[in-house]
């Protein structure tokens, strides 16, 4: 009888906590709260010294802001997309020449995904309990509380494209809001250029799971969201047809990227062309790939399709590689710490594993809760089928991987959504405990 009251006791406890984390109006500021303090006190505790990626958008933002445009050792470029480097101007424009801009602007995406989180969840009925659940996790994200310290551009990108996807989500076929979510689409394009190919899928997972949204509003939306989309990106080609005498449509990166991931010595990872035995095959001297970028990326894009139809059994397996390499760890973010803490090195690896196991554990919460929405769709169960359209993201970047490159920090755009379907399954987990107990506790 004394056990039986002690877990009755339990219950009615557990039943108040939620209660409380779900209705209180104090619970979703002290996430917003937490999130922020613990990404400031990185930032100040343990600053980070900009290299690699970083390091080079720094550098051209701070000539951009300068007014030399966009250019690199004097020369016009286009190699790696606009948009973060624009972005980074600016805020030194604002700010001056110094870090606090670019991680003011980390910290206001960080911000806004949090934001976009709840809304997420709220839009899609999921419940404001996985919606604040999902921001917790999130808010207390290891390797996403580092990664606000360095200008990379994966913070502000992210948040940009989830924007997005909230208004063409908030749309529904309506043109003025499709043709707004083009706009950011549009942005987000010239930070991260396969965005351009990511609207279909998300309209396809709403036709496939939304009600009333059918293919007519599903054909307005895409039309009137890629008709604004080229209005943003258009401009961009155009100046890039003048200073570099080819209509190159965001960056002349894309070669690098496919041939990566379609080569003879490729492993599925982090692979560069310059440093191996294959660059001589594109005939381009180093020195010049500056100026020679547009000739570069052609012939990079040449050498990767010919192996691809001369290799396509090895291209199709090696995706799977590529996948692997794009889930398997969750260590990017803790490169560049490494780097510019070099004496704490045992603290970061205690560190890295605890991140790991954490992003591990938000994968396996995640893919159980997408594998749900997953059959939902698939048996037209409308109340949960929605749950799909947090999956577009994750299976979007998997996509990417399978045919280009699966790098680590290429997951990173995926991963607000991870922290929304693993906070669903934590929240379907405990309601099967709790029904369980209710049932143990009537018997």
């Amino acid at each position: 009888m004394g056990s039986l009251t002690i877990r009755n006791a339990a219950h009615v406890r557990s039943r108040q906590a939620i209660n409380h984390f779900t209705t209180s109006p104090r619970i979703v500021p002290a996430i917003f709260a937490v999130a922020l303090t613990l990404r400031i006190l990185s930032v100040v505790f343990l600053p980070i010294e900009p290299d690699s990626d970083a390091l080079w958008y720094l550098l051209r933002a701070g000539e951009m802001a300068e007014g030399a445009g966009y250019q690199e050792s004097g020369h016009p470029t286009a190699f790696w997309p606009v948009g973060y480097p624009a972005l980074l101007a600016a805020s030194m424009i604002v700010f001056g020449p110094s870090l606090f801009g670019p991680i003011l602007l980390n910290l206001a995406a960080v911000a806004l995904k949090l934001w976009l989180i709840l809304w997420f969840s709220r839009r899609l009925e999921l419940g404001e309990a996985i919606g604040r659940g999902a921001a917790l996790l999130y808010a207390l994200y290891p390797s996403h509380i580092v990664y606000v310290g360095t200008a990379a551009s994966e913070v502000t990108a992210t948040a940009v494209t989830m924007a997005a996807m909230a208004l063409l989500l908030a749309a529904r076929g309506r043109i003025g809001l499709s043709l707004f979510a083009g706009l950011v689409f549009g942005v987000a394009t010239l930070t991260r250029p396969q965005t351009l190919l990511f609207a279909p899928l998300l309209i396809a997972l709403m036709w496939l799971t939304l009600r009333s949204y059918g293919w007519r509003r599903a054909l307005v939306s895409g039309v009137a969201c890629y008709g604004a989309l080229m209005l943003v990106v258009l401009p961009w080609t155009a100046r890039n047809a003048m200073v570099l005498g080819a209509p190159v449509l965001v960056s002349t990166n894309g070669g690098v990227a496919l041939q990566a991931g379609a080569n003879r010595l490729a492993d599925g990872g982090y692979f560069q062309v310059e440093k191996s035995a294959l660059w001589q095959d594109t005939g381009i001297d180093f020195r010049r790939r500056v100026q020679d970028q547009v000739e570069m990326d052609r012939r990079l894009k040449a050498m990767a399709i010919d192996w691809i139809k001369a290799n396509p059994a090895d291209w199709f397996l090696l995706g799977f590689r590529k996948i692997a390499a794009l889930w398997g760890k969750d260590s990017d973010a803790f490169w560049s710490l490494d780097a510019s803490h070099a004496q704490w090195k045992p603290v970061w690896t205690g560190v890295k594993a605890a991140n790991q196991l954490y992003y591990l554990g938000l994968l396996a919460l995640g893919a159980l809760a997408l594998s749900i929405g997953a059959r939902a769709a698939w048996r037209r169960d409308m109340r949960v089928a929605p749950l799909l359209i947090i999956g577009a993201m994750p299976f979007f970047c998997t996509a990417l991987a399978f045919g280009f490159t699966g790098q680590t920090r290429y997951h990173f755009p995926a991963m607000p959504f991870m922290c929304i379907a693993a906070a669903y399954a934590i929240a379907r987990l405990s309601r099967a405990r709790q029904e369980a107990q209710k049932t143990a506790l009537a018997g």
